[in-house]
């Protein structure tokens, strides 16, 4: 019979294995800095904000969008039949502001999933070279465009992602959404992404632009119209086509604050988990095990130490180097992040959540009984 010594030591040495990848994965990771306008990087922007029952948020981002630097762009506003006013008050700021277009929705076409739909009718009305797809729940840095237009140039890309910033607030939200950040990083390798030698592709739906000419060359949002976790699908419809796609930190730039409440991220997550985490049922174990091995075990391997007859220095490091190296690389992300210290202890409880949003997410898929968000079912065999 295997011993708790070896047990400890196996499991020590397999927590290395999951923190080397993640830190290889990391690596190339680049924050966007923010930068005035400069003459010569002249193109016209189309901002792209597809927006259902925003009402907590569209104000927020309307007013970030408007008080750019850069002087050619337009913002448009796609509602996909908002019911909490958020219509009526997209309606109020472009009768103030001749750059906001209010964009009614029409009815969803059958095989379409909301936000692409409304993407694709954005895309559609737009004037500009370039398109910027941004989520309604975000915040923006009035050099936001100017900056990203002139990383863009330097780069010689097509298609450009960024990894925004995150604002927290409940409880809930510090307790279970760092966690869920932190194996999201697991599937962004930015070297890889950001390479054209490699054929892996990522994004952050939260801020994609791409070249206009290169969305209608490769057919945008309509190639992916099925999709939930449509920014993965993108990023590797372009990819694929031969195109540069890059990924970058965007914390300096754009803020996001994703959810308010745990039901929220709890029905959000669970939307899109299943698909995140590779749409199969082996991918979602695969994802319990990198969270339950990274997230919670720390926390309960030290407590082994008391059916380990002999001590040593060896022993008592493996049982305790996961717990240190998980705590570290909160403490890391919450300063990357701006994060609060409060709830670091708070990590197994969080992984636990999170396993538990995974399991749930792959039963409602697999089971045909798909996930409802926002008045919209996705994922169940009456909508396929």
């Amino acid at each position: 019979m295997i011993s708790i010594s070896a047990i400890l030591f196996i499991y020590c040495f397999i927590v290395v294995m999951f923190l080397f990848v993640s830190l290889w994965n990391s690596l190339g990771y680049k924050n966007i800095k923010p930068i005035a306008y400069r003459a010569g990087n002249n193109c016209r922007i189309s901002v792209i904000v597809p927006s259902r029952n925003e009402i907590a948020n569209i104000k927020n981002c309307l007013d970030s969008l408007a008080k750019q630097d850069y002087p050619d762009y337009e913002i448009l506003i796609v509602d996909g039949n908002s019911t909490d006013g958020t219509r009526e008050i997209i309606q109020e700021y472009s009768k103030k502001n001749n750059k906001i277009k209010l964009i009614d929705e029409t009815p969803l076409p059958e095989g379409w999933v909301g936000k692409s739909f409304a993407c694709w009718l954005g895309a559609d009305e737009a004037s500009g070279d370039w398109l910027f797809f941004i989520d309604a729940d975000t915040v923006h840095n009035e050099y936001m465009i100017s900056s990203v237009i002139n990383d863009i140039h330097e780069s010689n890309v097509d298609f450009f992602s960024l990894m925004t910033g995150q604002k927290l607030g409940s409880p809930w939200e510090n307790i279970v959404l760092p966690n869920i950040f932190l194996w999201f990083g697991t599937k962004f390798p930015i070297r890889k992404v950001n390479s054209l030698k490699s054929k892996v592709a990522r994004a952050t739906g939260q801020f994609i632009a791409i070249r206009k000419d290169v969305y209608q060359a490769t057919g945008g949002h309509s190639m992916i119209k099925r999709h939930v976790v449509e920014d993965f699908a993108f990023s590797n419809l372009v990819k694929q086509a031969g195109y540069r796609i890059k990924i970058a930190g965007g914390r300096l730039l754009v803020t996001t604050r994703m959810y308010r409440n745990f039901k929220d991220i709890w029905d959000g997550f669970a939307k899109n988990f299943f698909f995140a985490a590779g749409a199969n049922l082996y991918s979602t174990v695969w994802a319990v095990i990198y969270i339950l091995t990274t997230q919670v075990l720390p926390f309960v391997a030290p407590f082994l130490l008391f059916e380990v007859d002999e001590y040593n220095l060896k022993i008592i490091s493996a049982a305790f180097f996961p717990l240190v190296m998980a705590l570290v690389i909160r403490l890391q992300l919450n300063l990357l992040l701006k994060l609060s210290h409060r709830y670091i202890l708070t990590i197994p409880l969080g992984g636990i959540i999170t396993v538990f949003v995974h399991v749930y997410s792959a039963y409602k898929y697999l089971s045909g009984k798909g996930m409802s968000w926002k008045g919209r079912i996705y994922g169940s065999h009456s909508t396929r």
